[in-house]
């Protein structure tokens, strides 16, 4: 597997080998789309299968079709047909997570659905319909399907528990020591990043192409997106880290909504700073009266969308866990009806969202809170007063 720069012809121009790990701005590369001549020659002239790994060498170098943009969110992208199974399912799978004691994140494992694999449960057709969805825009040659798919994983959190963070790294590797970066609903900043690939390759972060949010309940803190892209690799000290975060981007749960975003940016649920909306009903009933919300939980799927390169950790969930799950379908039995349907919202329309200007307050900011962030603990400053970003 080479990472490294192209070796150059003597004309100039780099040479590329189908083989060859391209990296790209902190993705893996994208090929070249096969063109509909060349694809209708090759065909003619070898009627027998064609390996495309012999014909799709070139790499596409300058303006790429994925991420489609820094940020995009709609509500009621997915209907379902009974929600209270899916957060069944959740917390299922979010139980089923394990840590070592020596592990270097405060995280148990991601699953891996690769591109071409069939779905046994309800939760994998969901994510493979998130990666064929966002996969769409790509044309033909772009993606080489065995060396793509999604990584996927739930979030249940709630007041009264303390999971760990998930996808956060909390100390170096080797420290020995953990620090959780979590309390109720909160999730650390963080990058995701294939971190298998990192533990061999110091300093060297690869991205998903896109990273999603999929919300089955309305509560908890919002998702915030900073504009902040990791480190490059030459970058050893993470002096990019520094400086002010001009834009980003909040999204509170909501049952149904999806949020997708550049897969190299910043984010988290920091509830201290951007806490949950409230839930709690206004009425002159006596509180025993009051209905209360089906799930008081926040449970979330979280979906990264890898194309031309699988993270080395996460693994197809064990077949053993997908037949505790729910079916794809009902049983004959039962009244026919979907478990989710994907509304087809179009995911290369501009989102619609309330712009608002936070103002630094020298005065009395909101805080800060230390993370670690690529190896390096990160004290991450809210400027503006804690009442106007509440």
């Amino acid at each position: 597997m080479a990472a490294t720069t192209l070796p150059s012809d003597p004309s100039g121009k780099p040479q590329s080998n189908p083989n060859d790990f391209v990296i790209r701005e902190g993705f893996p590369a994208l090929r070249l789309p096969r063109k509909k001549t060349e694809k209708a020659e090759d065909e003619k002239a070898a009627p027998a299968a064609v390996d495309d790994n012999q014909i799709t060498a070139p790499w596409i170098d300058g303006e790429e079709p994925l991420p489609r943009s820094d940020f995009w969110g709609k509500e009621n992208c997915f209907e379902f047909g009974s929600v209270e199974n899916l957060w069944e399912d959740c917390r299922v799978v979010f139980s089923a997570r394990t840590r070592d004691d020596d592990a270097a994140y405060s995280a148990g494992v991601t699953y891996f659905l690769p591109s071409q694999m069939k779905p046994r449960c309800a939760l994998e057709a969901i994510v493979q319909t998130i990666f064929k969805e966002h996969t769409r825009c790509l044309e033909e040659g772009c993606m080489i399907p065995e060396q793509s798919g999604a990584e996927w994983w739930t979030l249940v959190m709630d007041e009264d528990e303390n999971p760990s963070t998930t996808k956060q790294r909390t100390t170096s590797p080797g420290d020995g020591e953990e620090d959780d970066e979590e309390e109720g609903d909160e999730v650390g900043m963080h990058f995701d990043a294939d971190y298998g690939l990192e533990d061999q390759a110091p300093n060297l972060l690869i991205h998903p192409r896109v990273a999603t949010v999929t919300y089955l309940t309305d509560n908890g803190a919002p998702t915030v997106v900073m504009q902040r892209r990791s480190p490059p690799p030459n970058d050893v000290e993470k002096k990019s880290l520094e400086g002010p975060v001009e834009r980003a981007w909040l999204s509170h749960p909501m049952v149904g909504k999806h949020i997708a975003f550049d897969g190299r940016l910043l984010h988290g649920a920091p509830a201290t700073f951007f806490p949950a909306t409230s839930t709690e009903q206004t009425s002159d009933e006596p509180p025993s009266k009051r209905v209360k919300p089906a799930c008081s939980q926040r449970i979330t799927l979280l979906v990264n969308i890898w194309v031309n390169h699988c993270p080395l950790d996460p693994e197809p969930l064990e077949d053993e866990m997908c037949s505790k799950l729910t079916p794809i379908e009902k049983d004959k039995n039962e009244k026919a009806a979907a478990v989710f349907t994907w509304t087809k919202p179009d995911l290369g329309q501009l989102t619609k969202m309330t712009r608002v200007t936070l103002k630094t307050k020298l005065n009395d900011p909101a805080g800060e809170e230390e993370v670690v962030i690529c190896g390096r603990l990160v004290s991450v400053k809210y400027n503006p007063g804690m009442e106007e970003l509440h």
